[in-house]
């Protein structure tokens, strides 16, 4: 299965990185860092900077002189959560290099020949974790594999921020039911970093949006600019596919013959497509370069997304006629199938 993580807070298979929160007494003897670590011999850059990458742009926060291909950095942890990247001179210069790391306690190391910082307690644990899933990925294993390594490994991280924060990233991959049995068992104290937060409050969005229960209305744009809602096609006595996309998803373009293939087979089913995090003139040339023919709605601010608890796309959600939610969380090769359920 592939798919894309979408640009309205879905999260990419990297470790990302955060500041945990810091002890109120005596924080700069308490929450000391250093930062070591060196570059790849092509680059040529004098400094290296680090990155809050939490919010809508880059903003630099440390630098570092870079000696013989060699840097250190010293501070102390802020209170905030925060993901930081470290990148040698100007983004736009090296595209290519760049390091993610949690910012905590200790000497923290970067190694070219690592994709993944080390030397602190959560790095550590990112690192094992996250290197042990990449091969499972690498090799062609499915979500079984994933659900499998989870099984086998959950107790290790499952009261601490790494057993949360991969559990998020990897979320997509797993049935709601496996993820929600998970997440159940992480402490209320770990829910609360801001980094793992909006996952626990996508859980609660897609328990409210479970198969059985009414939709919720929202907002959008028709491809004229023209304000449309979601109960302008939902609710109206037809079973409606809602197809979850966006120009930039390769992957949701490659499914879209395929999907529009299936829906010519069900003359009652009434398709649109709603483009989510996405500009208008983009979904425009999109829709035209893949002659999709069922209506698409402008969600720019995927406000969709989030109301559904859909964090990675293509996702499509089928209603009922009188407007309750019929399935979800499935995949264009499952679709033919459970239409012939649902519909004959």
């Amino acid at each position: 299965m592939r798919i894309c993580f979408s640009k309205f807070g879905g999260i990419v298979l990297a470790v990302a990185a955060v500041v945990l929160m810091a002890s109120c007494t005596d924080k700069k003897s308490d929450n000391r860092y250093t930062i070591s670590g060196n570059v790849p011999s092509g680059v040529k850059a004098e400094w290296i900077y680090m990155y809050d990458i939490s919010g809508a742009e880059p903003v630099a926060i440390d630098s570092a002189r870079i000696e013989n291909g060699q840097f250190k950095m010293k501070g102390v942890a802020p209170d905030t959560l925060a993901m930081t990247a470290l990148h040698p001179g100007s983004l736009d210069e090296y595209p290519a290099v760049a390091w993610t790391l949690v910012l905590e306690k200790g000497d923290i190391i970067i190694d070219t020949n690592e994709q993944y910082a080390m030397g602190t307690p959560i790095n550590d644990g990112l690192k094992d974790w996250l290197e042990q899933i990449e091969g499972l990925f690498m090799s062609g294993d499915g979500p079984e594999a994933i659900k499998g390594f989870f099984d086998e490994h959950w107790q290790e991280h499952s009261s601490d921020f790494v057993g949360a924060y991969v559990l998020g990233i990897l979320s997509p991959y797993l049935e709601f039911a496996f993820v929600d049995s998970l997440a159940a068992q992480i402490p209320d104290d770990v829910r609360e970093i801001s980094m793992v937060k909006p996952f626990f409050e996508q859980l609660e969005a897609i328990r409210k949006m479970q198969p059985g229960n009414m939709f919720t209305d929202v907002e959008m744009k028709d491809l004229d600019g023209n304000g449309v809602k979601l109960s302008d096609y939902v609710g109206k006595g037809d079973y409606v596919l809602v197809d979850f996309w966006a120009s930039w998803c390769g992957p949701c373009r490659q499914a879209t013959p395929e999907l529009q293939a299936v829906v010519k087979k069900f003359k009652a089913l009434k398709a649109i497509g709603i483009a989510v995090s996405d500009e208008m003139d983009d979904t425009k040339r999109a829709v035209n370069d893949l002659g999709i023919k069922w209506t698409v709605l402008s969600d720019k601010e995927a406000m969709s997304a989030k109301i559904y608890g859909i964090n990675a796309i293509p996702a499509m959600i089928l209603f009922a006629p009188d407007g309750k939610i019929a399935a979800r969380d499935f995949n264009v090769n499952e679709l033919e199938n459970l239409l012939k359920e649902k519909m004959n």
